[in-house]
């Protein structure tokens, strides 16, 4: 679980929280992830930390995130969110109900200029997200 008494900076509080899998693109073909990320959408960026691994959580940043929007990819509903980065990022709920997600990652807004993120560390989660996942969930757009 991603403890946040640790890692909010101030100001930053949690919108909701959500146990997400990722869509990957297998040859044409659009797959539920394996693997369960646990998803925590603060006012500020979006958590992302896998269950039972003792990873540090990926932290995307809202300025981040260009857009998010309700999707579907091949039968998979999902809330598609464009980075930065030029890469995309399908997300699937495991439970719960996709349209809260949608509401949280839209109401996401960057912080105040004292309290910005190192953009080194963003860029680096995200990074390490597309080396997790081998290179499968983020697609260039």
């Amino acid at each position: 679980m991603i403890e946040v008494k640790e890692i909010f900076v101030d100001g930053e509080r949690a919108l909701g929280r959500y146990t997400i899998v990722l869509l990957n693109d297998m040859n044409g073909r659009w797959m539920p992830a394996i693997m369960q990320l646990d998803a925590m959408v603060t006012n500020y960026r979006l958590l992302l930390r896998p269950f039972r691994k003792k990873y540090a959580p990926a932290s995307l940043p809202a300025r981040y995130i260009k857009s998010a929007e309700m999707t579907l990819q091949d039968k998979y509903h999902c809330v598609g969110l464009q980075l930065i980065t030029d890469h995309a990022l399908y997300v699937m709920l495991s439970t719960g109900k996709l349209d809260d997600l949608y509401d949280d990652l839209r109401a996401m807004k960057s912080p105040p200029p004292k309290f910005q993120f190192d953009d080194s560390v963003a860029k680096n989660d995200i990074e390490r997200l597309i080396t997790f996942f081998g290179k499968q969930p983020l697609q260039d757009s």
